[in-house]
């Protein structure tokens, strides 16, 4: 385990005030008091509950892990751009991947609706099992134990205490016991036909390249595509410029790190 350096919402943040607002309200609207003392608690002291409990959201049934952030992942106001661009895909959307998929949450809310998803988790993955079982998605949620990358290796994850969802890998300290395998291999028989649309979340810490870089020929092939990823400064344009070798993308921004690209014919 390695210091925590994730980021943590801070109770001066004046301008911030209207989102904790809305994540408050929903917890109330659930009935979800544990999650809102947490969230108070994480808010003021940047700790969380050192117990465990079963929520219900918009987004479904949730275990909430002790001394974790679990309790903002499921709920429906957190990264809310990200959920209102996937609410109006919905009606198309008929396969979802999740890689970096943290606790299932996406992939509960999203199968709930009929889409089948494929979850990729390396560091919670036991969190990803449960929520699975509690919502009884077996059949509809596919799970992989292992992180997304350009090829396969074993490496090192930093792994964070409390916001895991935030862990990524050490490449200074050489092969670990963390399988790193690609898209391509993982899902070569998967078969998107041309009347169906794939959507892919990237959220890999830095990893998107090497992510994409392993995607080729599910990029390459696939008609209806739309890529979900994180990019932190405007002129980052990597991802844009390894995408327009595998097709035409036109690029959404969704929010202040996440954007969109929607591919819009084949090369």
């Amino acid at each position: 385990m390695v210091k925590d350096n994730a980021y943590y919402p801070s109770i001066w943040s004046i301008s911030k005030y209207p989102r904790y607002i809305s994540y408050f309200k929903e917890y109330i609207k659930w009935n979800d008091y544990n999650s809102l003392i947490a969230s108070l608690k994480y808010l003021v002291f940047h700790k969380s509950s050192n117990k465990s409990w079963i929520s219900n959201s918009e987004m479904g049934t949730f275990n909430i892990r002790a001394n974790t952030s679990d309790f903002q992942f499921i709920n429906i106001a957190y990264e809310s751009g990200v959920k209102t661009y996937l609410k109006n895909l919905l009606p198309k959307m008929t396969h979802f991947i999740d890689v970096g998929a943290c606790i299932g949450e996406y992939n509960v809310w999203l199968a709930k609706s009929g889409v089948k998803c494929y979850a990729f988790e390396p560091v919670n993955y036991a969190g990803l099992e449960e929520n699975v079982r509690l919502n009884k998605l077996e059949n509809m949620i596919s799970t992989y134990r292992c992180g997304i990358g350009a090829k396969q290796e074993k490496v090192t994850f930093n792994i964070l205490k409390t916001v895991t969802s935030s862990s990524h890998i050490d490449r200074n300290q050489g092969e670990g016991n963390i399988e790193i395998d690609t898209l391509d291999n993982v899902l070569k028989d998967l078969n998107i036909k041309p009347d169906e649309t794939l959507v892919v979340k990237l959220d890999v810490e830095g990893m998107e390249g090497e992510a994409i870089e392993g995607a080729k020929d599910l990029i390459s092939k696939t008609k209806n595509l739309y890529i979900i990823y994180e990019r932190f400064s405007d002129r980052e344009d990597s991802i844009e410029k390894q995408l327009e070798l595998l097709g035409k993308f036109r690029h959404t921004r969704i929010d202040s790190v996440n954007y969109a690209a929607h591919k819009v014919s084949m090369v």
